[in-house]
């Protein structure tokens, strides 16, 4: 990473899905090629709300050099659970760290029974001399849960000790670009990294095999000279999403 930069990675990892063991290592082989500061996790299974055996964890451990934190958001009866994770680089320091819940409604079938949760971190990187305030989540299949959410989201005020960095947002939405809910983050000042350097092209990242829909994201409120230096698609590997790799860099 050079100075003045960092690197932020939005995957799904499609923990609940067969073959685990064998896509976790090609989920790793893709962290240890691509060296991402902090990496945005949904979909990730553990055995409680804890996170014992939670499988950023074992990502973060296969891979090296990366602490891992989990957030717990739909919990099962046996207290199996999945939510969203964050890595965090070796060298890179953890200030502050919390889990926002999201509203649900019970009577929305799509939305009800799925709680939702934001992993929020204040992160210290050294090598650019500031603190980013980043969050991670994974949104509602719901159209109207997302609507009532994205708000909740923009509402959040950064960490005072990252003012002198940027804010990131970043997960599976489950919304594609022309969904209303999305228009929330560029009313309230947040960038869309994908729109701000290709435009409308479209940059499906979902199904990871022919990806014709944009609903993996990274979006940023840029301060004190931040902007976005490059966003491209992650090669494929061991999820049914694309992953979604942006570096921010100070003008």
């Amino acid at each position: 990473m050079s100075k003045g930069s960092f690197t932020v990675l939005t995957q799904n990892a499609w923990g609940g899905a067969p073959f685990w063991a064998k896509r976790r290592q090609l989920l790793a082989r893709l962290l240890s090629e691509l060296r991402p500061d902090i990496v945005g996790l949904q979909e990730i299974h553990a055995s409680n709300v804890s996170g014992e055996g939670n499988q950023a964890a074992e990502l973060a451990s296969l891979a090296g050099g990366y602490e891992a934190i989990f957030a717990p958001g739909r919990v099962e009866p046996s207290g199996h659970c999945e939510g969203v994770a964050l890595l965090v680089r070796a060298g890179a320091r953890v200030v502050e760290q919390s889990v926002v819940p999201l509203s649900r409604d019970e009577g929305d079938s799509l939305d009800g029974p799925y709680p939702r949760v934001v992993l929020r971190a204040a992160v210290g990187l050294p090598e650019t001399d500031a603190v980013v305030d980043v969050m991670v989540t994974h949104l509602s299949l719901s159209k109207r849960a997302r609507l009532r959410t994205v708000p909740e989201i923009c509402g959040l005020v950064a960490s005072p000790v990252a003012s002198d960095g940027c804010s990131v947002v970043m997960g599976d939405l489950n919304a594609t670009p022309e969904d209303p809910s999305l228009a929330t983050f560029g009313a309230a000042g947040w960038v869309d990294a994908w729109q701000e350097l290709h435009g409308e092209a479209r940059g499906g990242t979902w199904p990871a095999g022919v990806p014709f829909r944009r609903i993996d994201y990274v979006f940023a409120q840029l301060r004190a000279g931040w902007r976005v230096a490059s966003c491209e698609r992650a090669p494929v590997a061991g999820s049914d999403h694309v992953g979604l790799v942006v570096r921010m860099a100070r003008s």
